[in-house]
């Protein structure tokens, strides 16, 4: 027996309408092409560096181990801690210069704000070189490469610092932090035995005067300085030298000094730093 099949109408739309899904199909299997998010491309365009070489003036090597670290900071606020926007740290060479590159968000950038870079080197936790001035760059005509100064920083003893012939960096003024505005120097004093003279500096301006020293007593007098007029630091500079007038007691606890007036009150608060 033989059977006929016979074709109806619509064998052949259905079979045009799989042939087109099927091709659709497999160029869609095909297709390797990726889309970039918004977050990608937001990093890729606003990733930016601020580059630089270190320094320092002595003619030593560094030890093995020893590690390099450079910070891009907001120095902006003078009333808070700078806040840290970029930093790199690597196995420091054995000798300068040190090249470093500092990654950052070009979209953190206000162009109000003043930006500055920092520098350190430490070796089993104990810090050998550090800047001590602020490095400004990128916004208010700033480049974004700098070429820094490193000091060299001794090994402090185990005991306790002594008052005198030790650099006390000012660290608070009546329990309100210190700040180093830019392309000044860091607050401090230094205190002369031979003489019984002070020198130091308040940030702008360079001091020096007098002090007398009598057991757990000490007065400074006859403080004077230069008279120059900066735009940043001047009222923290005056309150430094007012500070400095009510100082009847001190006490030293490690490396930290306490200056007290007549009320046993806190005045300045500073920190040794050995540098050679």
């Amino acid at each position: 027996m033989t059977f006929h099949i016979k074709r109806g109408p619509l064998m052949k739309p259905v079979t045009k309408t799989c042939s087109l899904m099927f091709m659709a199909a497999m160029l869609a299997g095909c297709d390797t092409t990726t889309t970039s998010t918004p977050e990608t491309e937001m990093t890729q365009e606003t990733t930016s560096t601020v580059s630089g070489t270190a320094l320092y003036r002595e003619r030593i090597a560094l030890p093995p181990g020893a590690a390099f670290e450079a910070t891009l900071e907001d120095v902006s606020l003078a009333d808070a801690p700078a806040k840290v926007l970029g930093r790199v740290g690597f196995e420091a060479p054995s000798g300068p210069p040190i090249a470093f590159e500092i990654s950052y968000d070009a979209a953190d950038i206000e162009p109000r704000h003043r930006y500055a870079v920092r520098a350190r080197i430490e070796h089993e936790g104990r810090l050998m070189f550090t800047t001590d001035t602020h490095y400004p760059v990128l916004t208010q005509g700033a480049p974004d490469t700098v070429e820094m100064l490193l000091v060299r920083v001794a090994t402090p003893p185990p005991s306790n610092a002594s008052l005198e012939n030790t650099y006390w960096k000012v660290m608070s003024i009546r329990g309100e932090p210190v700040t180093v505005a830019e392309r000044q120097r860091e607050p401090h004093l230094i205190l002369h035995p031979d003489d019984q003279r002070v020198s130091g500096h308040g940030g702008c301006n360079s001091m020096m005067g007098g002090y007398e020293v009598n057991g757990d007593q000490l007065t400074f007098k006859q403080m004077a300085g230069t008279m120059m007029a900066c735009p940043e630091g001047m009222e923290q500079e005056q309150a430094l030298h007012q500070a400095l007038g009510e100082v009847i007691l001190w006490q030293v606890a490690g490396e930290q000094l306490q200056l007290r007036d007549g009320d046993d009150v806190v005045v300045l608060e500073l920190e040794s730093r050995y540098m050679e």
